[in-house]
């Protein structure tokens, strides 16, 4: 598991405020709560940090009742969901982002918030979190002992989207686009038409007229991969059509494990990625 890059922005914090934040915390009973995403537990318990007030947020966040899944908050009608990745914590604020309120997420109150207007997608809430972001073997997420960081939520419609950028035009994952809901990733029809036409994943070689135009760079979790070829997800094998340029194929493996097949079978092949019309672009 990959982690992120740690970067200092605490030169606007200034000291007055962190020591009022640290009154604020000892008065401040902690509750906890747990969470189940993406195979990994998650404990949060909120403190509150006051921050410098040079940035007006677009409008007071609202909330959502913890029972409605993982911690989330709600900007400019925009659901923010808590990153399943354990490279989402970081001890200081990364660059660009800036101070814009405070909001409640996940049962906890006054939790500051920090956004980026070049980067949208993402928005950090700073709480107390109970993992340093290490995973063991089986990709679980490692506890810790509880300590404050910076932790991603991402737009809904960008958690968990499987994306890659072929020389500036994405493709995304037909395991993850979604023809449905409030902000459907392509149409019914669109999503119909192309697994017909390809299915979700193929086993073995790629298509007669597909060729292999190189490997992804990983982007990170969570972000909108750019460049010639880039993916969010990982580094993968990339064929396609030069003729027909509509899907992408993605080397992957999985495994199976049937009454027939007794112990696990590993399979090698490819998953279909479909055009995209990105919206983080």
């Amino acid at each position: 598991m990959r982690g992120s890059e740690f970067l200092d922005k605490m030169e606007h914090i200034a000291p007055e405020f962190i020591e009022e934040a640290e009154e604020k915390q000892k008065r401040r009973k902690n509750p906890w709560i747990k969470w189940v995403a993406a195979a990994a537990c998650i404990c949060i318990i909120a403190v509150a940090v006051s921050s410098v007030d040079f940035y007006e947020p677009p409008q007071e966040p609202e909330t959502s009742d913890p029972g409605e899944g993982p911690p989330n908050l709600i900007v400019d009608g925009i659901r923010y969901l808590i990153s399943p990745h354990a490279d989402s914590f970081f001890l200081e604020l990364p660059e660009g982002f800036v101070y814009a309120g405070e909001t409640d997420t996940g049962g906890f109150e006054d939790c500051p918030y920090y956004i980026n207007p070049d980067m949208p997608e993402w928005i950090f809430v700073y709480h107390e979190v109970r993992t340093n972001g290490e995973v063991d073997a089986s990709g679980t997420i490692v506890p810790a002992e509880p300590h404050n960081a910076y932790v991603r939520y991402v737009d809904e419609r960008l958690r968990g989207a499987g994306l890659v950028c072929v020389d500036g035009e994405y493709y995304i994952s037909m395991w993850s686009a979604k023809p449905y809901g409030d902000y459907p990733d392509v149409s019914a029809e669109y999503y119909d038409l192309m697994e017909t036409k390809y299915g979700i994943r193929i086993e073995g070689e790629p298509p007669e007229g597909f060729v292999l135009i190189g490997t992804t760079e990983f982007s990170g979790h969570d972000s909108v991969p750019k460049g010639a070829l880039a993916s969010n997800e990982g580094e993968f094998e990339i064929y396609i059509n030069p003729d027909n340029p509509e899907v992408i194929y993605v080397s992957t493996f999985w495994y199976t494990c049937t009454k027939e097949e007794k112990i696990q079978t590993k399979h090698e092949g490819f998953d279909v990625y479909i055009r995209y019309d990105c919206p983080f672009a």
